[in-house]
């Protein structure tokens, strides 16, 4: 019986460190690497995971991080299934070089029509590894990244999809404006409006409002960013700003249902 206390604490510990691993997994497998020029990308990505890791751990207190010491070497098959996972990605873009572009481009169509059947069928880990591998055959590929962020915001991963969708939105405002190309099937704005919608559920109403703000300066008569902005106008009891756009989607939707409640909370703002 004694000799199976140790066991035992080994493998809670495993447990634990196999949970940390896990969460960190998909902030990890959409970093921008194109960012930190002379990095590799395999190497920054285990070196960020390691740091991640270890940081966890030490907040968990002197014993686990002493134990992590001493379980460094058994769990080091774990750990490392876990860095196999993560060039996954790197390891299909390798491949997508040898595959002709219109291809390419078809298998990245598939996986796309795919990753929405598995949204519908509530299958998010299917849905999240088909966009990844969509996203490993073009790098740059904007819906692919539009709808992992959309994905993350669905499950309340705030920092996923902050992180994935500021990235679409870096690609979407480096397309080119020209009548030559094809318009584009996200647009800045809707990305804006996914955003304010990610910071408004984070609890940053600040960086909501920005957001939201940026979306309203390209589609100024959508009625959803109108109601979005005025929703979080009353949020933060700005009694100017709720009156300011409260004027305009009445202007735009006069039929809204919630014009009349939106009314009565804002003139139950302070002054």
């Amino acid at each position: 019986m004694p000799t199976m206390l140790p066991l035992v604490i080994i493998g809670i510990a495993v447990v634990i460190i196999l949970a940390i691993v896990v969460r960190k997994f998909p902030a990890l497998a959409i970093l921008d690497v194109e960012s930190l020029p002379g990095q590799k990308e395999s190497k920054f990505k285990e070196q960020i995971m390691k740091s991640r890791v270890e940081r966890d751990l030490s907040a968990m207190g002197g014993f686990f991080g002493r134990l992590w010491l001493f379980l460094s070497k058994q769990a080091g098959d774990i750990l490392k299934a876990y860095q196999d996972k993560l060039k996954k990605v790197k390891t299909s873009y390798q491949t997508a070089v040898k595959i002709s572009w219109s291809d390419k481009q078809q298998q990245i169509k598939k996986l796309l029509t795919e990753a929405e059947e598995a949204i519908r069928q509530e299958e998010d880990a299917e849905a999240e590894e088909k966009l990844l591998t969509a996203i490993g055959l073009d790098q740059k590929n904007l819906s692919a990244f539009f709808r992992l962020g959309r994905l993350y915001e669905g499950q309340h991963k705030w920092a996923e999809a902050r992180e994935t969708l500021n990235y679409s939105l870096k690609l979407s405002l480096k397309r080119p404006e020209s009548s030559n190309v094809e318009a584009p099937e996200v647009l800045p704005q809707e990305i804006y409006f996914l955003l304010a919608g990610v910071e408004k559920g984070a609890g940053d109403l600040d960086a909501a409002l920005d957001n939201i703000q940026e979306a309203l300066e390209l589609e100024p008569a959508s009625p959803r960013y109108l109601d979005l902005i005025l929703d979080l106008s009353i949020i933060k009891k700005d009694r100017i700003l709720a009156a300011e756009y409260w004027q305009k989607l009445a202007a735009v939707n006069p039929d809204n249902q919630k014009l009349g409640d939106w009314r009565k909370k804002i003139e139950e703002l302070p002054e």
